[in-house]
Parts: C-alpha cells; sequence; structure tokens
C-alpha cells in the first residue's frame, strides 16, 4: 500500500481478502474459465493446465500425507502461484533466483518467498534440480519450517536435457527429511 493513506488502504485490502477467503471456502469453484481462444495462446493454457494438475496435487499430497511444507522451486513465480492458489493448509516456501521475483511473491497469500543460494540456473538444461531441491530443504530446516522426520513436498518445471522427448515438465515430490 501507497500513497496517502496506506493504513487505509491495507485494511480495505484486508477486509476484501477476508471476503473472498469466505467466498472459497463456500465452495465457489474458479477452476471454470471461459475462454475466447482467438486473444489466447492455446500453447499456455495447455502448460497452465499441466501445471494447475501438479499444483492441485501438490497440495492435495500435503493434506493426505502430513507434509509440513511445500517448497516450489520458481523462477518467475508462477509455480508458487498455482500451488497458493489451492489454498494449502501449509507454508508455501518459494525458492526464487530474482529478488524483484520474491518481492512479488510477498504479495500472494500463503507463499513465503526465499532467495535460492545457488549459482545454478533452474531454466539451464545442465542444472540437476536434484542439487536444487537438496539446498531448498536444507535451507527450510535452517529457517525452522522443516525438521528430520518431516515430509515435505517440493513442486518445480524442469528444462528437458537434448536426449529427452520433451522440452520440460512439472514434478512435484514426495520426500522425507533424514534425521
Amino acid at each position: 500500500a501507497a500513497g496517502a493513506y496506506p493504513i487505509e488502504s491495507l485494511q480495505a485490502m484486508r477486509m476484501i481478502v477476508k471476503e473472498a477467503d469466505q467466498i472459497i471456502d463456500q465452495g465457489a469453484s474458479l477452476n471454470r474459465v471461459n475462454v475466447n481462444e482467438s486473444l489466447v495462446d492455446i500453447a499456455n493454457i495447455q502448460e497452465d493446465q499441466c501445471l494447475h494438475a501438479v499444483a492441485k496435487s501438490s497440495v492435495k499430497s500435503a493434506r493426505d500425507l502430513g507434509a509440513k511444507l511445500i517448497i516450489a522451486i520458481t523462477t518467475s513465480g508462477k509455480v508458487a502461484r498455482f500451488v497458493a492458489s489451492h489454498r494449502p493448509t501449509v507454508p508455501v516456501l518459494a525458492f526464487c533466483t530474482d529478488p524483484q521475483v520474491a518481492r512479488r511473491l510477498q504479495l500472494n497469500r500463503g507463499i513465503l518467498p526465499v532467495m535460492l543460494q545457488s549459482t545454478l540456473d533452474p531454466l539451464s538444461a545442465g542444472t540437476r534440480m536434484g542439487v536444487l531441491r537438496a539446498e531448498a530443504m536444507r535451507t527450510a530446516i535452517e529457517l525452522g519450517f522443516a525438521r528430520s522426520g518431516d515430509r515435505v513436498i517440493t513442486v518445480d518445471r524442469t528444462v528437458g536435457k537434448p536426449h529427452d522427448m520433451h522440452t520440460h515438465s512439472f514434478n512435484m515430490k514426495m520426500s522425507t527429511l533424514k534425521q
């Protein structure tokens, strides 16, 4: 909130969010959207449908398996926003490589952005996401969001290798942290 009345702006935003949460909690479906296909890139819609499915599965899995948190490794914030849109009951730690993305994610309900302390580029075909996932889990433990024996869900988008039959994939992994 900025301008001459930042406190009043925040109070108004809080009331809007509270009312919107009540509407969502009453079971209104936000998944049905009519799209004019001539105005939208269909490839992006299909990609978003895949991400939507993985995000929804990660939230359901976290709930069903008693996971302590969901870790989203993201460069644009999209993965974390899709996960948060399903209203998880556990924290969503969004590991980012760009400080601007982290700042923008602070405006989203239920997302806690964390800067990824790695020189690896998640969008590079040569990057092994397992290394980034391990770094994210280590950081989550250091920050006190998880400890050994806890279940953690990770969600990310990986770029296909030259020998793969795909350009990218969305991944969800459930891990139990070592003791």
